[in-house]
């Protein structure tokens, strides 16, 4: 497969946040074409979507078993705008942050219906149609 300069896609990823807990977040800002469900449902959906990575230790040969969480935690702005955030421990890791930008907003769109654009820009930017 051959590549060149216009298969490249910029994205406005946001700054990563650190928090006085130890902990750290990406906060991104969603719009759909429909509007969101209450709040409460949000919750549900957003605990849903929290992901566990776990590296062992006989497979990458450290001294123990090392598990890494991302929470999700979703604020419905508007009717059809909610703020995400990706929360995790420091440092970021690398799983963390490509599940925040690659993999999240197609299970946020599962969940919600079409999203119309992440950061300001449009749908096709953050989520590629699978074909």
């Amino acid at each position: 497969m051959k590549y060149d300069a216009s298969q490249i896609k910029l994205k406005n990823i946001p700054d990563l946040e650190q928090l006085e807990d130890g902990k750290c977040c990406r906060t991104y800002v969603y719009c759909f074409i429909n509007p969101l469900p209450e709040q409460n449902l949000i919750d549900q959906i957003a605990n849903s979507l929290e992901k566990r990575f776990t590296f062992s230790k006989e497979v990458y040969e450290i001294p123990e078993d090392v598990e890494i969480c991302a929470s999700i935690f979703i604020e419905r702005l508007q009717d059809d705008e909610a703020r995400v955030r990706v929360l995790t421990y420091q440092p970021e890791e690398d799983c963390v942050y490509i599940f925040g930008i690659y993999t999240l907003p197609r299970k946020i769109e599962e969940k919600f219906g079409i999203v119309q654009s992440i950061q300001g820009e449009q749908r096709e930017t953050w989520i590629a149609d699978k074909r």
